[in-house]
């Protein structure tokens, strides 16, 4: 059998990735599954070395890194057997958290031998993947203005000082959406095929990842307090039963009208009007917990 094999990007996180391969290559391999540490040295390499694997016919691909390693990963495997095994390692681990991993990566090496691999859905946006959900409006606008050289220094904290200044400076303007043909309106819009958003509060707690479809959420309120508002009811999972929130399901969703900053799975986007927001025809393998499917 092909070994499995570790990707890993050297540069990721605040401590450097090549110090942890060892231990975790060890604590992964069993008697009948070898792995193999392979290095990133520029992005999309995480997307080839996995396709390449798959190809070869390894069972496993390992993915040692932020949410932009995973994704890499996850474009290289989707629709192939190989397995995607998320191991946190990077300055944002926000996906592997929803799959419900230990952001600690040992432990992660060690909960990932006790999950099942589950066939997952994955978004399209344009023609890049997302795993937990695309969304325009202020979150885009705040991840557009964060530091790379501060997230590296201070991780998630960055992110919440870009987001108290757009929530300062944005002007949340209304844009409206073809869900499926049919005209919605927001100034926040999430397009989400996970429950989680930022790996902690459940955005649509409803949304599961292998029904073939996506749960788009919808906020219609304007300026800072309303917003201030809708997070602080988000945080207490009351936000559902606001009259400025909704809750769609979509099998494609077009942004019309004006541009908007957009984000997906974290990170930055440019956005391009008439951009197509869809599921991939083809499935994910990937370990992860049980919780996050339907139950039929």
């Amino acid at each position: 059998m092909h070994p499995a094999i570790l990707i890993y990007n050297p540069k990721a996180g605040r401590w450097r990735n090549a110090r942890l391969v060892h231990g975790l290559v060890t604590e992964l391999a069993t008697d009948d599954l070898a792995i193999e540490p392979v290095a990133t040295r520029a992005p999309g390499d995480a997307t080839t070395l996995a396709r390449q694997a798959a190809e070869a016919g390894a069972p496993m691909v390992v993915a040692l890194g932020g949410d932009g390693t995973l994704r890499e990963v996850a474009a290289g495997l989707l629709g192939t057997d190989c397995v995607l095994a998320p191991l946190p390692g990077g300055t944002t681990n926000v996906i592997a958290g929803a799959l419900g991993i230990p952001s600690d990566p040992r432990a992660a090496a060690r909960h990932l031998k006790t999950l099942p691999a589950l066939d997952l859905d994955v978004g399209l946006c344009g023609e890049e993947i997302f795993l937990m959900q695309a969304s325009m409006g202020l979150d885009g606008r705040a991840l557009a203005d964060v530091s790379p050289r501060l997230k590296r220094w201070l991780g998630r904290a960055a992110v919440g000082f870009a987001a108290l200044a757009a929530w300062w400076r944005y002007d949340y303007p209304e844009f409206e959406l073809l869900l499926d043909g049919h005209p919605v309106h927001a100034t926040f819009a999430a397009v989400c095929n996970l429950p989680l958003y930022g790996g902690m509060v459940a955005l649509v707690p409803q949304a599961r990842p292998d029904d073939g479809r996506l749960d788009v959420l919808l906020f219609r309120g304007r300026g800072r307090r309303a917003t201030f508002d809708f997070g602080r009811d988000l945080w207490r999972g009351r936000h559902l039963t606001r009259s400025d929130v909704s809750v769609l399901q979509a099998e494609e969703v077009v942004v019309t009208g004006i541009d908007v900053p957009l984000q997906i799975d974290g990170d930055s986007r440019p956005w391009r009007l008439g951009i197509e927001i869809r599921l991939a025809s083809e499935k994910l393998r990937i370990l992860g917990t049980s919780s996050i499917i339907s139950r039929r």
